[in-house]
């Protein structure tokens, strides 16, 4: 990863998750895999979180256009699939548990 990039991040403390993303798909050549739950966790306790500053998504939107300009182009490509867990929303009995408690 160009060390310009990693500076941006830790400069702004914020998108580090778009500068992989970048460089992954500058790499492969692939569109991105998200492995993640099927909701995302948001904590509207947590006041200090990135996604509650104001500029949070202005410096996104930023940091998408400048790693473009390092690259030269911008790598990411569009997709959409979705795997939901063949025991997702199953109830089991009480004696049996799932592989993954938490799928």
């Amino acid at each position: 990863m160009p060390e310009v990039i990693r500076e941006k991040v830790d400069e702004l403390i914020n998108c580090e998750d778009l500068a992989m993303n970048f460089l992954v798909a500058h790499i492969t050549r692939q569109p991105p895999i998200k492995t993640t739950s099927k909701w995302t966790l948001r904590c509207p306790a947590c006041k200090t979180s990135l996604y509650h500053r104001s500029e949070h998504y202005q410096q996104r939107h930023e940091c998408i256009r400048f790693f473009s300009e390092v690259y030269g182009y911008n790598p990411l490509l569009f997709t959409q699939l979705r795997a939901d867990s063949v025991l997702f929303k199953t109830r089991l009995p009480a004696n049996h548990q799932k592989c993954f408690k938490y799928v």
